[in-house]
């Protein structure tokens, strides 16, 4: 994650423009959105929510936590947006929402999928769908796979 970290602060420093994000999350907020969600955020995860609370990159927004009100916020709070998804449309509760293709697909911290430091890996979510046809294809083997790919993505 240090890498991938790395790449957005520079990338941030040159293309200013493409970047907004809300201020790093407290630990202990970040404490309260895993409590809520009952899950522990990946290292990688939580060293992203630490520096920047959540982020838009260019087009992409990654979800993150910066609020204490889970109930009443919005997107891009992983938080709510987590809530939301399981409420309205019964995501598996094994699901942390961390971003939004706009094309129907959600991507996921998945913690039944581990990778080998037994964290989640980021799979496909299809909202509406039972679980038994969901494919739950791994996209990336951590947060920060995930991240990098992002921000080069928004670079090219």
């Amino acid at each position: 994650m240090i890498i991938c970290c790395t790449s957005i602060v520079n990338s941030s420093h040159e293309n200013k423009d493409l970047v907004d994000h809300f201020g790093g999350a407290s630990s202990e907020l970040i404490a309260m959105g895993e409590t809520k969600l009952g899950v522990q955020f990946p290292s990688d995860y939580r060293k992203f929510l630490l520096e920047y609370g959540a982020l838009t990159f260019g087009a992409a927004e990654i979800y993150g936590v910066f609020t204490e009100d889970f109930e009443n916020s919005g997107v891009p709070d992983a938080v709510w947006a987590t809530l939301d998804e399981r409420r309205v449309v019964k995501m598996p509760t094994n699901l942390v929402m961390i971003y939004n293709t706009e094309m129907g697909e959600i991507l996921c911290l998945n913690y039944r999928e581990l990778n080998t430091n037994q964290e989640p890996k980021i799979t496909s979510y299809f909202p509406g769908f039972a679980e038994s046809v969901q494919k739950n294809e791994v996209l990336y083997n951590s947060f920060g796979d995930f991240l990098l790919d992002i921000v080069e993505g928004e670079l090219e």
